[in-house]
């Protein structure tokens, strides 16, 4: 044991020897945390304006209070064009949508609901399909509470029974059917012209989308901090940044003879290959460490779990130790491995949720996912630290973890003594 300590100090020395190697491993997860935190965090705030031109073309009295329904939405940012204008901007990225009202949008509840012939279109930049369906849901919920306030006005009603009672006659109707609808629309008429004005407009309350909110206990708090979601995928990025720094160190050793010397010496090539897996393993259990103590202290990032945020990382640590294996035997000079390397653990860190959430992944990615470490990486930590996992379900993400450790370190250390031979 004494000699796996003493190879495992000797490469912890060479590795802070390197100012490099101190800001990648150290700083840059920190760095990390702190800003994707700050971007996290504006999440309660709301959405922070999106920018939509409105080109009106309809230039009703509905139209107005339309776009007027629009200007007041905190979540856009509204500003009226002309159609070559509005469409020139979108082209350019400058807006992220022209919501185009043609004319007959006025024209009431027809308008509105004429699958054949819609009278709102929205020209989107195909890179932000995302902002175009919450746009979507925007518009529509504009045109309901805009159409619930005209609901109000009865003359503006019984305008629209005379337009259906037009509509029903020019349809082609058996007779008996036109006579109901023109008896129910007749009724309805009635009805506006007699009731009460306060018995009216109260009967709509503040119009077609009376949405209540009820709270409801959730199975567990979540994050009760933006740096709670952050600071796992940071955990892993300096976890990534060890992994790649010992495993070019290994191969620095072997072009420089270093290894070989070292297996002449009264230790055995497994007492070396142990001390480097050692000695990644220090230097990550510190990473993760210094990050934790940062996080409580600084940003007050609470552990829900201390001993399985423990075993969290331990399974983490000896994942990607057994990965750093491996990674250093996919070259022979330091260039050659350090950029595999971080092209293996990049796509890796892609597909596994650490730059972008899997949430906002296509299908097809998210299957994907199951095969990269860095996803029950994070998994593992978000469960012990925010998801409030048992340990029964911690089982799960920890026995993947474990397991692709050992199959990489196998596959590294049979490489490794290969390419000695």
């Amino acid at each position: 044991m004494a000699k796996l300590v003493a190879l495992a100090y000797k490469d912890f020395r060479v590795l802070i020897a390197d100012k490099g190697n101190l800001f990648w491993v150290f700083v840059f997860p920190a760095i990390f945390a702190l800003l994707f935190g700050a971007v996290y965090s504006g999440a309660d705030e709301g959405p922070s304006g999106m920018n939509v031109a409105v080109v009106d073309e309809d230039q009703s009295e509905f139209s107005q209070l339309y776009v007027s329904h629009l200007e007041s939405d905190e979540a856009l940012n509204v500003t009226r064009l002309d159609r070559e204008r509005a469409f020139t901007d979108v082209r350019k990225g400058k807006q992220a949508a022209a919501i185009l009202i043609k004319p007959g949008f006025g024209d009431g509840l027809s308008a509105m609901f004429d699958a054949n012939d819609t009278k709102l279109e929205i020209a989107q930049d195909p890179g932000r399909r995302m902002e175009g369906a919450y746009l979507q849901g925007l518009l529509a919920k504009a045109q309901f509470e805009v159409l619930g306030k005209q609901f109000q006005d009865r003359q503006w009603m019984r305008g629209q029974m005379d337009d259906w009672r037009a509509e029903i006659t020019t349809d082609e109707l058996p007779d008996e059917d036109v006579k109901v609808f023109l008896r129910y629309f007749d009724a309805l008429d009635t009805f506006l012209e007699d009731i009460n004005d306060q018995t009216y407009e109260g009967g709509f309350g503040d119009g077609l989308l009376n949405v209540a909110t009820v709270d409801v206990q959730r199975e567990y708090d979540g994050p009760k901090t933006s740096f709670q979601i952050t600071f796992p995928q940071a955990m892993i990025f300096g976890i990534l940044s060890c992994a790649a720094t010992f495993a070019v160190s290994i191969v620095r050793e072997r072009t420089a003879g270093t290894f070989q010397r070292l297996c002449i010496g009264p230790i055995s090539q497994a007492h070396i290959l142990a001390g480097k897996g050692l000695a990644c393993a220090m230097t990550c259990a510190l990473v993760i460490g210094l990050l934790t103590l940062g996080g409580r202290l600084i940003f007050k990032v609470p552990i829900g779990s201390p001993l399985l945020f423990v075993l969290a990382a331990v399974c983490t640590v000896s994942c990607f130790v057994g990965l750093m294996m491996f990674v250093s035997t996919l070259g022979k000079t330091e260039q050659s491995v350090g950029g595999a390397g971080w092209a293996m653990l990049m796509i890796m860190a892609m597909f596994g949720g650490a730059m972008m959430p899997l949430v906002f992944m296509p299908s097809w990615m998210r299957s994907l996912s199951h095969f990269s470490p860095v996803k029950w990486g994070i998994l593992a930590m978000e469960g012990a630290i925010w998801r409030d996992f048992t340990f029964v379900e911690m089982l799960a993400p920890c026995a993947v973890l474990i397991a692709i450790g050992a199959a990489f370190f196998t596959l590294g250390v049979v490489m490794l003594r290969r390419a000695q031979l």
